[in-house]
């Protein structure tokens, strides 16, 4: 008996370490393959603003065109952001030179580009072979028939027409999104029409289990028809192997592959545990040789919306605080850089929000990823409403949604009340419900912050409902006061007033609290009971220089004092339970934050720089508009520069505004460190400093 169970225990054990070590070995292929699949196609392009004739041939000559790297937005001016051009119909050209290499002969070479902002006509050496009438439709191109032979230049045009301005919002042009150049066996899978769900979640014996269906499209091109295998293996999010299993399979012309497989113990992707998998499969042929490989990050989860029930996540009613995203990165444009995009999710989340409504023109692999990461719930606008009917919107919209389908942050596809957008969308993705407009958020995320990401008036309010804070305030000027105070007035946190001084301002306290007490240089101004259904306590204060406090009833006892008790108030040691406004002093020094300090050289990212001017105390100062000028040494370029008003026309020079201005760096492929210097006019200069790691793959 003991040597029996000595003779289970290694043949387990062997089992295991020879399942392990085929693991290793697809992991390894699949890294290999990755890299040899795959590359970004975002250095080294030429550009041209304007219609110029000849440019998509071949010969042409292109050596005096500026050299850009994508993404890029050719409209990003100093005017741009805020002004409507009058005569918005421009054309502008790409042109990029590339080779081949003999082994690539073997292969399928598509282009693949994410976003084109405009119209765009593609043309491989002089051959048009795409024209998109759409602005938001991801393409892949099979360039193989039009290349020429290995070490032989290959020229890659591509004219981009901008539309007519469709409304007051910046418009942007040029190829903004990544581009990518894929080089894979003839027999391979098509990742653009390859899809993840989850089809059921249930209890067996106590444990619980999760069905998932993996859709494939295969690619087998001029081949004839032959057996093979595809492996499926499933990481969980600590990255432990929790299904490795091959399938058999059929390869022939372009084959629709299904499989369907069942995980144990499944963790959930909700917006507060955000958890991933990942799934890789591996193409091999009948010498079980790898000729392909994939892999997929995915979340478990199950999506139902019904009028009875309403929104149901995983058999649960998601808290939806929700915001609707109109404009992405003001001071980049629309070009999706990986680090603006992430910023911008995150920026979303830390100001109290879970989800965000996003017009499929403004999708990006980049800004999904991270939702997915970081657990921001995304609605999406299927179609455009401004062509609705338009063959083109139903092209761009079914390649979007095949595109993006298996991120797991998209809850739900949004349409107009029609029968057919929904049968289109329905074709396209079945896994998740698709809902009319009237679902859609009310707040806009480009009315709460200015083009660096300061609050605006409209943030106040908001901050109190979404419980960023129990308490924020905001002033109105005493000129902006009118008779009938329901409507709305421009508002700002400060306490600076000089010529007003004994006039009456409008103070709006927000707050869900129960009581909102304000004083005035220690003394009290008034105890309010807070308005249930606004959240903001009003009160009228004539101005005095000093500070304004406000305070919530977090607890009362700590704010009410003996008469006979002259001493300063006591607060609740809370943070969020006080707000102060300060009357400030004089500019006084700079100070400097950056998103982060330290970030990768890889492409997409960028490093975002924060200047404030502060008095004696500390205060940022809301009328300090300074000149400043900027130096930057080390591995890294100035993108872009400017201030709420928008960018600055010199990458050396600035002005703040409102008391700030923003700095946009750019890091070369090198390592080293970046030293920001940002010389203010009559103050001391002011140092920041980044380093920059090695790429991270």
């Amino acid at each position: 008996m003991k040597e029996l169970l000595l003779l289970k225990n290694y043949n387990y054990c062997k089992m295991k370490l020879k399942s392990t070590i085929t693991i290793l070995l697809l992991l390894l292929s699949q890294v290999l393959h990755a890299d040899e699949r795959q590359a970004l196609f975002n250095e080294a392009w030429r550009f041209h603003r304007g219609d110029i004739a000849y440019a998509m041939k071949a010969d042409f000559s292109d050596e005096h065109w500026r050299m850009v790297d994508l993404p890029h937005d050719w409209r990003l001016t100093p005017d741009s952001l805020n002004v409507i051009e009058a005569s918005y119909d421009t054309v502008g050209w790409y042109r990029k030179t590339f080779t081949i290499l003999p082994a690539d002969t073997a292969k399928r070479v598509y282009l693949c580009l994410e976003r084109i902002h405009g119209k765009s006509e593609i043309w491989v050496n002089g051959q048009q072979i795409r024209h998109s009438h759409c602005s938001y439709e991801p393409m892949k191109i099979d360039v193989t028939p039009h290349l020429n032979a290995p070490y032989e230049n290959n020229t890659l045009a591509i004219r981009v027409t901008c539309p007519p301005a469709e409304s007051a919002l910046y418009q942007g042009a040029g190829i903004t999104h990544d581009t990518w150049m894929v080089k894979a066996d003839n027999t391979h899978i098509d990742e653009w029409n390859t899809s993840i769900q989850t089809t059921n979640v249930y209890v067996k014996r106590g444990r619980w289990y999760a069905d998932l269906k993996l859709n494939i499209l295969m690619r087998h091109i001029n081949r004839p028809a032959v057996g093979g295998q595809l492996r499926l293996h499933i990481a969980d999010p600590d990255g432990e192997s929790v299904y490795d299993a091959p399938h058999i399979a059929q390869f022939a012309d372009s084959a629709r592959i299904s499989i369907g497989f069942t995980l144990p113990k499944p963790r959930y992707w909700y917006a507060d545990t955000p958890e991933m998998y990942r799934a890789s499969l591996y193409v091999m042929d009948s010498a079980e040789v790898v000729c392909d490989s994939l892999h997929i990050p995915f979340g478990i989860s199950t999506i139902s919306y019904s009028q009875q029930m309403g929104l149901l996540h995983n058999d649960e009613t998601p808290l939806i605080q929700g915001s609707t995203l109109d404009f992405n990165n003001r001071l980049t444009g629309y070009t999706a850089f990986r680090r603006a995009e992430a910023l911008l999710a995150e920026h979303l989340q830390t100001n109290g929000y879970s989800a965000m409504r996003c017009p499929m023109g403004l999708l990006s692999e980049h800004l999904l990823t991270a939702c997915d990461t970081l657990g921001v719930m995304v609605f999406v606008d299927a179609f455009s409403p401004m062509q609705p009917g338009e063959e083109w919107n139903t092209t761009a919209t079914i390649s979007n949604i095949k595109r993006f389908r298996n991120h797991p942050s998209i809850i739900m596809w949004c349409i107009a009340d029609s029968a057919t957008e929904t049968s289109i969308v329905a074709a396209a993705d079945n896994s998740r419900p698709i809902v009319t407009t009237d679902m859609l958020f009310a707040n806009t995320w480009s009315r709460e912050r200015t083009s660096i990401g300061d609050k605006t008036s409209h943030a106040y309010l908001m901050d109190a409902e979404r419980f960023v804070s129990s308490i924020t305030m905001g002033v109105s000027a005493p000129d902006t006061l009118r008779s009938d105070t329901t409507l709305w007035l421009p508002e700002t946190q400060r306490w600076t007033w000089p010529g007003y001084e004994g006039d009456t301002l409008r103070v709006n306290v927000y707050s869900r609290n129960d009581w909102v007490t304000l004083y005035l240089n220690d003394k009290l101004v008034g105890n309010e009971k807070s308005n249930k259904r606004t959240h903001c306590t009003t009160f009228y204060v004539p101005y005095v220089p000093g500070k304004l406090d406000a305070v919530t009833n977090v607890d009362m006892r700590l704010l009410w004092q003996p008469k006979k008790a002259k001493s300063k108030i006591k607060f609740s040691g809370r943070l969020n339970d006080h707000f102060r406004l300060y009357t400030e002093g004089v500019p006084k020094h700079l100070y400097l934050t950056a998103d982060r300090n330290i970030s990768s050289s890889g492409n997409g990212e960028l490093i975002f720089v924060k200047i404030e001017v502060l008095d004696a105390d500390g205060n940022i100062l809301p009328d300090a508009e300074i000149p400043l000028s900027l130096h930057i040494r080390g591995p890294g370029l100035i993108m872009a520069a400017g201030n709420d008003r928008g960018i600055s026309s010199s990458l050396h020079t600035l002005q703040t505004h409102n008391g700030s201005a923003m700095v946009v760096i750019r890091p070369f492929k090198a390592i080293g460190t970046i030293r920001l210097t940002v010389r203010p006019e009559g103050l001391d200069a002011k140092d920041i400093t980044i380093k920059i790691t090695p790429e991270v793959k």
